[in-house]
């Protein structure tokens, strides 16, 4: 694939924000128990009927409205080639590998699947039609999903992954190919399912989310990373957009290699906007997670929505969750969208992200980012 201009296409995009909500945020102020929202169409229902209200309420109209999903498990794929979904009482929604040995999955994956009846496909296709029945006004977007190639290679084999990384590289490399294009297959079958000729689903809309890369040194990336992602980008993907998590500077250059035009590196504690913006020239977004509202306050919240764009961020974006649904937290929710409402309005204007950074306070100027998760 040609390179892209990523000078033009930086210039093309407008800068943009939004904030959206997690799950555990709906059955959080639902009172509805986080087994029975992934277990139970009647409770995942009730909990977007009661949560959304309230949710509305504390936190105002400039945040919209969740879109209805069924719950959103991305080992979707994984369960329907054997591993097994676990769900705890309390708890989020896990799995246990399938393969003892990347042999032993090769020989599996040689084999065909019906993703429609395998695994508990039918119990979510089931779940999804209920939830289409309760909500015939909406789109209802199908949560059983899936994990980008790394993490879902990962998934299927457990720690040993990263042992045959070394150990069995040939060997891996095989089971990438074939894990990765059930992956492909499965996302065929999603669109299918959803109607859709690409994936276009919330909350990801086709994004490839693949966090164990991450994991992966830098200097594995093109043996076991870029093949698989373009795997990916040549099926049913609307464009190169990825979500990887934890990533390092290392690693961001291999973002280019690949042509991706829109990098969220979510949270990743060894990254800031400024060592992206340095090190790579893909467009980028930049998350406020909720754990750090709690030690942070409106004003701290304002600068870093604005050091983020001084320092180059296509977008800036938060998700409400559980921990956030106060009204002490909402209210810097509210900061948040103000401040990124003000830095859409100056950068239409025609101001230049330097001058966006006279408005981080002092304090602000010298929190970010060196010290602001001291």
């Amino acid at each position: 694939m040609q390179k892209p201009d990523y000078q033009k296409l930086r210039e093309q995009k407008q800068f943009s924000w939004y904030v959206a909500f997690s799950g555990n945020a709906l059955w959080t102020l639902a009172d509805i128990p986080i087994k029975d929202f992934y277990t139970n169409p009647d409770a995942c229902i009730e909990a977007y009927r009661r949560g959304r209200p309230l949710l509305r309420e504390l936190f105002g109209p400039d945040v919209p409205l969740a879109p209805v999903s069924t719950p959103m498990i991305k080992y979707g794929h994984i369960n329907t080639l054997g591993a097994r979904l676990n769900f705890p009482v309390g708890g989020e929604v896990s799995f246990t590998p399938v393969f003892e040995s990347p042999e032993e999955g090769i020989k599996h994956l040689q084999k065909s699947v019906d993703f429609a009846a395998a695994g508990m496909t039918p119990f979510y296709l089931d779940f999804y039609k209920k939830m289409q029945d309760a909500f015939p006004d909406e789109r209802v977007y199908l949560g059983w999903q899936w994990e980008g190639p790394v993490t879902t290679a990962w998934g299927l084999l457990g720690e040993s992954f990263m042992y045959d990384l070394f150990d069995k590289p040939d060997t891996l490399r095989q089971f990438l190919q074939l894990s990765t294009a059930s992956m492909v297959e499965f996302c065929r079958f999603f669109c299918k399912v959803e109607n859709t000729a690409v994936l276009d689903s919330e909350p990801d809309h086709g994004r490839l989310c693949d966090d164990i890369a991450a994991m992966i040194p830098a200097r594995m990336w093109e043996d076991f990373v870029l093949p698989y992602w373009d795997m990916y980008y040549d099926g049913p993907a609307p464009g190169r957009i990825v979500h990887c998590e934890d990533m390092i500077a290392e690693q961001l250059p291999y973002l280019e290699k690949i042509s991706i035009i829109d990098y969220d590196p979510g949270i990743s504690p060894k990254l800031n906007p400024k060592i992206i913006n340095s090190t790579t020239e893909v467009p980028f977004g930049w998350r406020l997670g909720g754990f750090h509202y709690s030690s942070m306050s409106c004003q701290d919240v304002e600068d870093f929505v604005y050091q983020a764009v001084a320092d180059g961020a296509g977008y800036v974006f938060t998700f409400i969750e559980a921990v956030m649904c106060d009204e002490t937290t909402a209210k810097k929710v509210q900061a948040f969208i103000a401040a990124a409402k003000e830095a859409e309005r100056l950068l239409n204007e025609g101001v230049g992200r330097e001058e966006i950074a006279k408005r981080v306070s002092p304090t602000g100027r010298k929190k970010f980012w060196d010290h602001w998760l001291d």
